[in-house]
């Protein structure tokens, strides 16, 4: 089965702001802004049709989201 990878349009729609900010206050950010060095991670990826959800995303600091998505692409994943 191949994957099904979304469209420009989909990406953008996305990253709606009013989205993230929901979602991040979820996470316990009242403000709908994360702190300084923190990043909303998309566990599956926008590009392959992941969600902006709750339940789709995890608050990691900078340097971890970086090494998660270093360690996805040498596993070929994006």
């Amino acid at each position: 089965m191949q994957k099904r990878t979304a469209t420009k349009t989909e990406i953008k729609k996305e990253r709606d702001q009013k989205k993230v900010a929901k979602v991040v206050k979820q996470k316990g950010h009242p403000s709908g802004k994360l702190p300084a060095g923190k990043h909303l991670h998309h566990v599956k990826p926008v590009v392959v049709g992941g969600k902006t959800t709750n339940k789709n995303t995890r608050v990691v600091t900078e340097t971890k989201h970086k090494q998660i998505h270093k360690n996805h692409r040498k596993q070929g994943k994006i």
